[in-house]
């Protein structure tokens, strides 16, 4: 049984964990106490079903709240598009121009959605030494135990580079102790992560039996580890990684833990770059840590689908051929994203798509979005095949890699590439060579963020790859102005709709190119702001910079 499955099942059965003040609360309401509940492995499998379901929980209330999603809005690999009139999405709009406002949606549902899952996981955590493990559970005492403090560390991970000024919470609270939390030094939570990073490894199993395709290893927790050092050396300009109770992680051992995941036997890149996001890339062999998604599930428009909102929001809007099924829009390829794929680039093809190859198939143009540039997101989106249920286009059962190896090999190679610039360029070169590329004899740092931009795009790295080499980098590379609309590539009748828009080049419906550009705010420091409604609730709360 697949983990996809036991979540689904886990789902009726578990322990629900439910706030009554506010997010940060975690006192359960059910009829069964957390005194009462856990007993038996049974039990603390399904709270941890629990803690894994939050990672596919891509949406809270119609709001969309995942780290692809989220990304895609933040960084410069895609416009948000939509609606064609622009009112789509505006908090998602917001956010793209970095103008949200304290009461974004979409950061309260962020919030919500990574609290919730710490708040199930401490709930576990906390009630641990009570569940009686017997002979026959084996490994589970320690696999379960490891695999909730890592995904505990995964969701502050999230908050953190998000919202940076967060609560550090790592015990249900009780009572009306909610009223009185405050924010944690960004530091300690950093070092917080760590240790429970470090606890995951320690614990987790090193492979996964093909029943259970999707649990977590601690090459997962190794692999996240690389990324939040590196989020937190390059965005603090520091040498280390802080650890609670322990010494700081220094380079050194983060390139073991880098070489540990790449030495490790579990996982090798994809022959082909495109089977990463077609039919074949659910569970695929390059893949670390995976969301899973499902394409059957609830109908209605809450918290309780199985499937990927983030496909249906990228497919192109009322078209429908063998190709896509109808989408929303949102998220068209940038023209600075397009521009970075060299001659021969096989990932070009499997990342965009073209509007003209879609009119190509099926004769006819469809709706344009918002800030519409000719191109479509063509990995996570409304791929035929993967055709959501009737009920709702919601449940698109496309899993998600949230790491894989080609992202360790480029973070190894950007570790290396001062102290061993061979190596670098090694690691460089095997990511280059599955891409159709001819290898490069020396790389710089500039050469790898370039070959992470286009291995990566629309994976949900790229702003944070920016955001970590300062403010400055970001102002610069976040910034579009003075933008150009890019003319028709073709003018044969079949590519121009009735409204006299050709669908292949750059289209604004009223001619102002002003739509497609972006000012990166320093003041906000790449942040998001910390939702209103906590801030109501919680007086010794602090508003993030640059917000009023």
């Amino acid at each position: 049984m697949r983990l996809k499955n036991i979540l689904i099942a886990g789902m009726a059965s578990m322990m629900s964990v439910t706030s009554c003040h506010s997010v940060l609360d975690v006192e359960p309401t059910q009829s069964q106490t957390a005194e009462t509940y856990f007993s038996s492995s049974k039990e603390a499998q399904q709270a941890l079903f629990g803690v894994y379901e939050k990672l596919r929980s891509d949406y809270k209330n119609t709001v969309p709240n995942s780290n692809p999603i989220l990304e895609a809005a933040l960084g410069d690999d895609a416009h948000i598009g939509g609606s064609p009139d622009g009112n789509d999405m505006l908090s998602l709009q917001r956010i793209s121009n970095f103008e949200a406002f304290t009461n974004s949606a979409t950061a309260l549902a962020e919030w919500s959605k990574c609290y919730g899952a710490i708040q199930r996981a401490n709930t576990l955590l906390a009630n641990y030494d009570q569940i009686n493990f017997v002979a026959k559970d084996g490994d589970l005492e320690k696999t379960i135990l490891g695999e909730a403090t890592f995904l505990r560390a995964h969701f502050y991970f999230e908050l953190v580079r998000y919202f940076e000024n967060i609560p550090l919470i790592l015990d249900p609270l009780e009572g009306d102790s909610w009223t009185s939390i405050t924010q944690a030094d960004p530091k300690d939570v950093y070092a917080q992560i760590s240790k429970d990073i470090l606890t995951g490894i320690a614990f987790m199993t090193d492979e996964v039996e093909p029943e259970f395709e999707g649990q977590l290893t601690k090459y997962a927790a190794m692999a996240e580890l690389v990324k939040v050092y590196m989020f937190y050396t390059g965005y603090y300009n520091q040498e280390s990684l802080p650890v609670v109770g322990s010494n700081p992680i220094t380079k050194d051992a983060i390139i073991d833990y880098a070489e540990q995941v790449i030495n490790s036997g579990n996982y090798a890149l994809e022959e082909n770059y495109a089977d990463l996001f077609n039919e074949n890339g659910n569970f695929s062999k390059e893949a670390i840590f995976e969301i899973t998604f499902v394409n059957t599930g609830s109908g209605h428009w809450g918290d309780w689908s199985f499937g990927s909102i983030f496909c249906q929001m990228a497919g192109p809007r009322e078209h429908s051929s063998a190709r896509f099924a109808p989408g929303w829009g949102i998220f068209s390829p940038t023209r600075e994203l397009e521009a970075q794929f060299e001659e021969g680039d096989t990932r070009k093809a499997a990342t965009i798509v073209y509007a003209k190859e879609l009119i190509d198939l099926t004769g006819k143009t469809y709706e344009l979005n918002y800030q519409f540039t000719s191109m479509h997101a063509n990995k996570y989106t409304t791929h035929f095949w993967n055709k959501a249920s009737s009920e709702t286009p919601l449940n698109w059962g496309q899993n998600y890699h949230y790491l894989r190896l080609a992202d360790v090999y480029l973070l190894a190679a950007e570790l290396y590439v001062d102290s061993n610039n061979g190596k670098a360029t090694e690691y460089v070169n095997i990511v280059r060579q599955r891409a159709g590329l001819d290898p490069l004899t020396s790389v710089s740092l500039e050469d790898i963020y370039q070959e992470r931009r286009v291995e990566l795009a629309f994976e949900g790295h790229r702003y944070f790859d920016v955001l970590r080499r300062g403010l400055s980098v970001a102002e610069t590379e976040l910034t579009t102005e003075n933008y150009q609309l890019v003319p028709p590539t073709d003018t044969d009748d079949i590519y121009i709709s009735k409204e006299g828009y050709n669908f292949t080049g750059d289209v604004s419906p009223n001619g102002d190119p002003s739509i497609f550009e972006v000012t990166f705010d320093p003041s906000k420091k790449g942040f998001l702001p910390i939702p209103q409604y906590e801030l109501d609730l919680h007086s010794e709360l602090k508003q993030n910079s640059g917000y009023n």
